[in-house]
């Protein structure tokens, strides 16, 4: 049963893998987003919680342009106007290149 006033499971999970679990000291975080936002809102809540992952971020006074690491919701990669809610589960992984 949950306490009145909280939300929760409802809240959406961010999980960082390697190595940003090292660098936030943290494998996961919650966010309370309150509704539907954009990825580029919720990457700048996480950098709020986790002030270190300001560097994997570009920004133009408060508006974030870029980032550079990919977030991951089941099996869509996510892209900056795409839309998070409550309840989503997304991973925060290193960008990945090959040769």
């Amino acid at each position: 049963m949950k306490c009145p006033g909280t939300k929760g499971s409802d809240l959406m999970k961010v999980r960082f893998f390697k190595p940003f679990d090292e660098l936030s000291g943290r494998d996961e975080i919650d966010l309370d987003l309150k509704g539907p936002v954009k990825v580029k809102e919720a990457l700048g809540m996480i950098e709020k919680k986790v002030p270190s992952f300001q560097r994997f971020l570009r920004k133009e006074k408060d508006e974030v342009l870029n980032f550079f690491v990919v977030l991951v919701r089941g099996d869509e990669i996510l892209k900056l106007n795409d839309t998070v809610q409550d309840k989503d589960i997304v991973k925060v992984l290193p960008p990945i290149s090959g040769g």
